[in-house]
């Protein structure tokens, strides 16, 4: 959003953003600007947030226009059947297409044809072509900070968030980026998904933020991994210190970690990273989600981290289809192993703009119309029998990790009912790792938790898969093809009498199984004996 709004400032337009959490009254905050749009920033589960203010504001503001962006309306353009509150949606990146729109509505101009933007008509949502998406990402103006740091709260924190890049290496099954790469670009020659700013623009923008608001301490990197680029690392190494001279927290892509890119990162004053490990078996992880990266580099990197002094944290998932409650409590037993700093633990939810959860969809994994909110925090909406041992083992995780003995004294509280007591644990070492071990300040992160109780437990409403009357909706929107998974039918198509129906290929989940009992010795040499593919 800060790009969005310094993109539109530098065309001569006036931008402003409200956030709900910080103002005293939300609704009179908005009103009181009088704008002409209103830009909605969407991730699915949270699309329809915004829609009692926007029918109070179209009162007040009969000219109000309104614009969704983001992850939800992204892949399902369905929100747009909701006319009363949704003029339009931009999917993939929205800088130029939402400038088109703006300049198109104060000219009176339709937007109907404009890339990027998908509008209904004759009553039925429609998708425009996607533009090539922004090559040289040093193109753009700075992020405009100052719609944020207005608030005291955020200009006065000890940490600031920065982005060095766009994309991602991996195309993980359980992540949307395996279809953002397919459907967010136009397919042009040359056209990359992954791209990097340059290490001397990035420290432009630092000195430019700093100069501003000098009170923080500390970065957070919040790009999917720092490790984007080969080479990048050194160059950021040598010129970082100099220019900026902060330290940082950042993601990495432990697949694609070296040591020498290790030492250029504590060189530049890396002081943690966060990495996903996911599961805890190597099957899971490489077979089913995709990740690509073996038990050999899930020990050997932590090994090398601290060598160089950099702490490190992991990100773990809980209860997707792809694993019993013994492959659970086997990611537990990962983390004991490798001693983090802290550990993130999600439960696992279906999106209908990634591989596995199409696949859990067309399934029937999924219970549908369970209202779990918006938070990944709170509950899980898939079908399983051990569901209640599922959710209990997220909130116990670091219980199971960090305390001796840990794993059979929660093997046994897992089994007891839900209560707020797991839900204040999970709550109390999420704070205690983001706050104090990765250098984010106690109290900063102690008004954030209060500011954010509602999101961290989850809303009553908000989460299902469910659309007023259209309960099938978002199964039948784009996100309902296959193409991800398996090309063709998946021989789901007509046969004739005397030709039976071509075999139905393994599912992910399916998939490990089989591939599990097919596995070869290990390779000659292999370190541990281990079959390193």
């Amino acid at each position: 959003m800060k790009v969005l709004s310094s993109v539109l400032k530098q065309h001569g337009h006036e931008t402003d953003c409200f956030i709900s959490g910080l103002e005293r009254n939300f609704l009179s905050a908005v009103e009181d600007w009088k704008p002409d749009v209103i830009g909605i920033y969407a991730t699915t589960g949270q699309e329809t947030w915004s829609f009692p203010y926007i029918e109070r504001w179209r009162k007040k503001l009969p000219h109000l226009k309104t614009l969704m962006g983001g992850p939800h309306p992204s892949f399902d353009i369905e929100i747009l059947r909701e006319a009363e509150y949704i003029d339009a949606t931009i999917k993939a990146e929205g800088e130029y297409a939402m400038l088109d729109v703006i300049n198109a509505w104060e000219a009176n101009r339709p937007i109907e044809d404009i890339p990027n933007v998908a509008v209904l008509k004759d009553g039925v949502p429609v998708q425009n072509p996607i533009r090539p998406a922004i090559q040289d990402l040093d193109s753009l103006p700075f992020p405009d900070v100052d719609i944020f740091y207005k608030y005291g709260f955020l200009a006065h924190k000890r940490v600031m968030q920065v982005h060095a890049s766009r994309g991602c290496q991996n195309s993980c099954t359980y992540c949307s980026v395996g279809l953002m790469k397919k459907e967010w670009v136009s397919g042009g020659k040359n056209e990359r998904f992954n791209r990097v700013k340059s290490v001397d623009y990035l420290c432009e923008e630092m000195n430019d933020i700093t100069a501003r608001y000098p009170h923080f301490r500390m970065v957070n990197f919040g790009d999917a991994a720092l490790n984007m680029k080969h080479g990048w690392l050194e160059e950021f190494a040598e010129k970082w210190p100099k220019q900026v001279g902060l330290p940082f927290a950042c993601n990495v892509n432990i697949n694609y970690l070296t040591e020498e890119d290790i030492e250029n990162m504590s060189r530049a004053g890396c002081a943690s990273v966060q990495f996903g490990l996911e599961s805890g078996s190597e099957d899971v992880r490489t077979k089913v989600y995709g990740k690509g990266y073996t038990d050999e580099i899930v020990y050997s990197i932590p090994r090398l981290l601290r060598k160089h002094k950099i702490t490190y944290r992991t990100n773990n998932i809980m209860g997707s289809p792809a694993e019993t409650l013994d492959d659970m409590f086997q990611t537990v037993e990962a983390n004991r192993i490798l001693k983090p700093e802290g550990c993130t633990v999600l439960l696992y939810r279906p999106f209908r703009s990634t591989q596995l959860g199409r696949e859990d969809f067309e399934e029937g994994r999924v219970d549908i119309g369970k209202d779990i909110g918006p938070s990944i925090q709170h509950d899980s909406q898939m079908r399983r029998e051990d569901l209640r041992e599922v959710v209990n083992l997220q909130k116990l995780f670091n219980l199971a990790v960090y305390l001796p003995y840990g794993i059979p004294l929660v093997r046994k509280l897992v089994k007891l009912p839900r209560n707020p007591v797991y839900d204040w644990s999970l709550l109390a070492f999420l704070w205690y790792q983001h706050a104090v071990v990765s250098g984010y300040g106690m109290f900063d992160d102690f008004k954030l938790g209060v500011l954010n109780l509602g999101q961290i437990f989850g809303r009553k409403s908000g989460g299902t898969h469910l659309y007023g009357e259209q309960t099938n909706a978002f199964l039948d929107t784009l996100d309902t093809g296959g193409e991800a998974a398996f090309t063709g039918d998946g021989g789901l198509g007509e046969a004739s009498a005397e030709e039976p129906a071509p075999r139905k290929k393994p599912t992910l989940v399916e998939r490990r199984h089989i591939q599990s009992k097919r596995k070869s010795k290990p390779k000659v040499g292999a370190p541990g004996g281990k079959d390193v593919a």
